[in-house]
């Protein structure tokens, strides 16, 4: 085997997919009658840490690295990070026999793993340019440790998911976003967006405060959710979604930005917090996870950036399923629309390896 390092896409973004087939399947045909036992905690769990934490994974062990010059972590360390997650994630879905205390511990593992690999390559970074985004991403991972310690220890499992998608998923996609989207749209004609100051710092503050103000001033959570989408639509309006959106595999992106503010919004006019949750985790995280692993599977194997056939089919799928399950989340439709939701989603992810599953195996 060569000891160059490996990209960690190839191994995280298949694995990410594959996770994503396997909890849909099961928790779609829970949904249709076959008793497996899952809760919807588990499900939720699965899909935050398991799925999308895959892809945040593959994502950061490689661009991470590069953006702030250290190397590429060594294929020993990545193969070590990957089995762990792949542990973690068997533990957040079966919820085996063991002491729970064991099983936290395991399903934070991987978090663990990751904040140690990164804490030392933002400390060596920061020291000779400061970089919000370069910041964000260690406080964004402390969050995925604690929320996925607490939820799988019992003592508090809905904060925990909450710590999981507004101080880990939410800020670390923004964080990726707000360092991508203008270098990615620079090569747009016409286009002249950029990085806005007093973005990453105010939002990972909020997140937090979203989190805790329920808890101790619940009256100042619609504030908290409005103040988020002012926040996000000044940063998504420097990014100058119209010119960049001309491009379909940044536009994809651009829909994802769009999911997280239908689900603030949400928040703010008091619909139930089912379908301001999905609106972040399928429609917005689901958009972007797929988008971002669809570009660089493409650019990192020398094939043109662009949508083509699978991509749009996947993007399709996607954004119906994501549709279907803010709809059940209001409660406006049948329970059927939960489990075609979870078939088109799954579907998507089906796509993605027929068409990418090649190109991350090939040299």
């Amino acid at each position: 085997m060569s000891a160059a390092p490996l990209e960690s896409w190839r191994l995280y973004f298949p694995t990410a997919a594959a996770l994503a087939v396997a909890g849909l399947a099961a928790w779609g045909a829970q949904l249709a009658g076959v008793p497996l036992g899952l809760l919807p905690g588990d499900h939720a769990s699965f899909m935050l840490w398991g799925v999308m934490g895959a892809g945040v994974q593959g994502f950061l062990l490689t661009a991470y690295a590069k953006q702030n010059g250290a190397p590429l972590p060594a294929r020993g360390t990545l193969l070590t990070l990957l089995s762990a997650h792949l542990v973690a994630s068997a533990v957040l879905l079966l919820r085996p026999p063991i002491p729970a205390p064991l099983a936290a511990v395991l399903a934070a593992l991987p978090w663990a793993g990751l904040l140690a690999w990164a804490a030392p390559v933002a400390r060596t970074s920061l020291r000779n340019r400061w970089d919000p985004t370069t910041a964000a991403v260690p406080v964004a991972l402390l969050g995925a440790l604690l929320g996925v310690f607490l939820h799988v220890l019992g003592t508090a499992r809905p904060r925990g998911i909450e710590l999981g998608v507004h101080v880990f998923l939410v800020p670390m996609a923004l964080a990726i976003l707000d360092r991508i989207l203008p270098f990615f749209s620079s090569r747009t004609p016409g286009y002249a967006g950029g990085r806005r100051p007093y973005f990453l710092g105010p939002l990972l503050a909020l997140s937090w405060l979203k989190v805790l103000a329920p808890l101790a001033v619940p009256a100042l959570t619609p504030f908290v959710n409005a103040a988020l989408v002012l926040l996000l639509v000044r940063q998504w309006w420097g990014w100058r979604p119209w010119p960049a959106a001309r491009t379909p595999m940044i536009g994809i992106l651009h829909v994802g930005v769009g999911w997280f503010v239908v689900a603030w919004l949400l928040e703010v006019v008091g619909a139930p917090r089912s379908a301001s949750l999905h609106a972040l985790l399928v429609g917005g995280l689901g958009a972007l996870l797929l988008g971002i692993s669809m570009r660089v599977a493409r650019g990192h194997s020398g094939l043109p950036v662009v949508v083509g056939w699978a991509g749009a089919a996947v993007l399709v799928l996607a954004q119906l399923a994501a549709m279907g399950r803010v709809w059940a989340g209001l409660g406006a439709v049948s329970p059927l629309v939960l489990v075609v939701s979870a078939v088109l989603l799954a579907s998507a992810f089906v796509v993605w390896l027929v068409r990418f599953l090649p190109v991350a195996v090939r040299r």
